[in-house]
């Protein structure tokens, strides 16, 4: 009888910001393992947290009354994965210079009001089978989010500094937030037209993608994507991936939860549309091969989707790219749209700048923004940045949109 069991280890400490001090630091390991048999074409489960022996959690999910799932498909016979990536420094050494960059960024900035978290985790992800080779994949990783407001404000926020990575060198950090925090107390207007629009944080992209790029939804024509597979839908600058082992990214396998080895795969080349995900079970629906896509939690069934949706970086700094731009919205925060079902965009624009030849002139009042992502992406993408903003590693992307002044 087959089976397999994937586990999950986690070593995190997570320091908490609030008014502006750090108000607590906790650390916490946590284990977790999940079992499948397979058997009579269908596959049985069973999840544990803490510690438990391989025998007893078979037997969990082999316990009579347990209702399995159908399945169709081969198992895969993965060959050996052993990876490891830790950060530059130790532990320690990051929670003292994040404690020092706190002091600091509170100290100069006294004015604002900031909360946030940082977080320092170990990843071991672990998957054992009586049909593949082991494979085992780890990874160090740091996450902060700090958000800062006007004291009184009745704003969830009115801005953030973010990182991700292995490194605790906090400098760049704080340098990529500057511009934004040195316009923040001025005020500028902007006229309703289009212009150039820098979004420091496009995770709607990714949210579009990972909806039209389900594999049922693009084969049955109901995708914007049905049928567009090697079209020139994006501009040659763009080149989108679903990265696979990443600890920089928060990305600590490099398999997926079926036991399939994970390599980056290119969704849009040079703007051309060039692959779908699949898991095992979409894979031989549609006659394609696993991309290794088909993850799960230690108490969950398997689910096809991005791993991690990432926009490749263009050769310039955010910042230097908007020094020939005569006038320019940032735009920092934009929450309660998006990207609908026949890829146009729209957003409320919760905190934006206008910058002009690179300066920060201050912050503009309440304004939307609208495009359609073909040309956002297409002929009317100005330019992708080298570096990052926001925690999830993605550049800014400098485009051309319609602006709306209410």
């Amino acid at each position: 009888m087959k089976h397999d069991i994937l586990i999950q280890e986690v070593d995190q400490t997570t320091l908490t910001l609030t008014g502006g001090k750090i108000t607590s630091l906790k650390s916490q390991k946590i284990k977790k393992s999940a079992a499948r048999i397979f058997k009579n074409q269908k596959i049985f489960t069973a999840a544990f947290t803490g510690e438990i022996s391989v025998r007893k959690l078979l037997e969990m999910a082999d316990a009579a009354g347990n209702v399995g799932v159908d399945y169709d498909y081969e198992l895969p016979s993965t060959a050996a994965i052993a990876k490891q990536s830790l950060a530059s420094e130790s532990r320690s050494t990051g929670i003292k210079r994040y404690q020092e960059f706190v002091a600091n960024v509170t100290k100069e900035y006294s004015h604002l009001n900031w909360s946030g978290h940082a977080v320092f985790s170990k990843v071991e992800n672990s998957f054992h089978s009586n049909y593949t080779q082991d494979l085992k994949s780890s990874g160090e990783s740091l996450e902060v989010g700090m958000l800062y407001k006007q004291f009184g404000s009745t704003e969830f926020a009115d801005g953030y500094i973010s990182t991700t990575g292995q490194s605790y060198d906090f400098s760049k950090t704080l340098s990529r937030a500057t511009p934004l925090l040195r316009a923040f107390d001025k005020k500028a207007t902007v006229e309703s037209k289009k212009m150039p629009v820098l979004l420091l944080d496009f995770s709607d992209l990714s949210q579009a993608l990972t909806r039209d790029l389900k594999p049922d939804k693009f084969h049955q024509g109901s995708s914007f994507l049905s049928g567009k597979m090697g079209e020139g839908l994006f501009s040659s600058q763009v080149t989108i991936l679903d990265k696979s082992y990443s600890p920089e990214d928060g990305q600590f396998t490099a398999f997926d939860g079926e036991g399939v080895a994970r390599s980056d795969l290119k969704l849009f080349e040079q703007g051309v549309f060039s692959a779908v995900p699949y898991d095992l079970r979409t894979a031989k629906k549609f006659g394609k091969k696993s991309t290794g896509n088909g993850f799960r939690s230690f108490d969950s069934g398997v689910m096809c989707k991005l791993g991690t949706c990432h926009l490749s970086s263009g050769t310039t700094p955010m910042w230097e790219m908007l020094k020939s731009i005569p006038e320019c919205l940032v735009v920092s925060m934009a929450y309660g749209g998006g990207i609908n079902e026949e890829w146009e965009y729209s957003n409320p624009v919760q905190v934006g700048f206008i910058f002009r030849n690179g300066v920060g002139v201050g912050r503009v009042p309440s304004v939307s923004i609208k495009g359609r992502l073909g040309d956002m992406l297409g002929k009317d993408l100005i330019g992708i940045s080298s570096d990052t903003y926001t925690l999830k590693s993605n550049p800014a992307i400098l485009t051309q949109l319609e602006v709306i002044a209410h």
